[in-house]
């Protein structure tokens, strides 16, 4: 159930990313008018500005001047299906098919899947622009999240996995006590 949790923080966390437009931020100088001062020199006005891009738009702090439409396909791909993986993982997790079914790994390959999309996701922009922003560290957290629930879910799969094979090999039907399959004579 704590891995479910912890998926389903990583899928919020990863549709904010994907939602908002805030992936990189670069501030730049614009220059203004210059004035000569009472010494003859010359002082610049300059102002700083902000460009910030997210998946879907560039946009800038300039007054009137509208967002540039600019759709980064490769990296929403890979993130979105990184998240549904990450959903679905969380889902069964929070489903206990771990104790209902003989396809308990399953979930922890789904994490796995997720984790790796994500990755490559941010990998695909990060190639490109710099993640120094808000949704980039939101896309980074949801990959922690990820990469979190992805032992968890191993372990109690592997747990799972072992108790299953102690109760069908008929030691507790008939009493006997686990006998590891290797002995030296005792």
């Amino acid at each position: 159930m704590i891995a479910g949790l912890f998926a389903f923080m990583g899928c919020i966390l990863g549709i904010v990313a994907l939602a908002t437009n805030y992936w990189t931020m670069e501030p730049f100088m614009t220059n203004g008018m210059p004035m000569q001062t009472a010494n003859g020199t010359m002082m610049m006005n300059e102002k700083q500005e902000w460009n910030w891009n997210g998946l879907f738009y560039m946009c800038t702090s300039r007054v009137n001047v509208p967002c540039m439409t600019r759709f980064w396909t490769t990296t929403f791909i890979l993130c979105l299906l990184g998240i549904i993986f990450l959903l679905v993982g969380g889902i069964f997790s929070m489903w206990e098919m771990f104790q209902t079914s003989d396809r308990r790994f399953v979930i922890p390959m789904f994490y796995f899947v997720a984790c790796v999309l994500m990755t490559a996701g941010l990998f695909d922009y990060g190639g490109w622009s710099r993640l120094n922003s808000h949704s980039s560290r939101s896309m980074i957290a949801a990959i922690v999240f990820g990469y979190v629930a992805l032992p968890i879910s191993a372990f109690i799969a592997g747990r799972y996995s072992a108790y299953d094979r102690y109760i069908n090999n008929g030691h507790v039907h008939n009493g006997q006590k686990y006998v590891p399959a290797s002995t030296n004579g005792n």
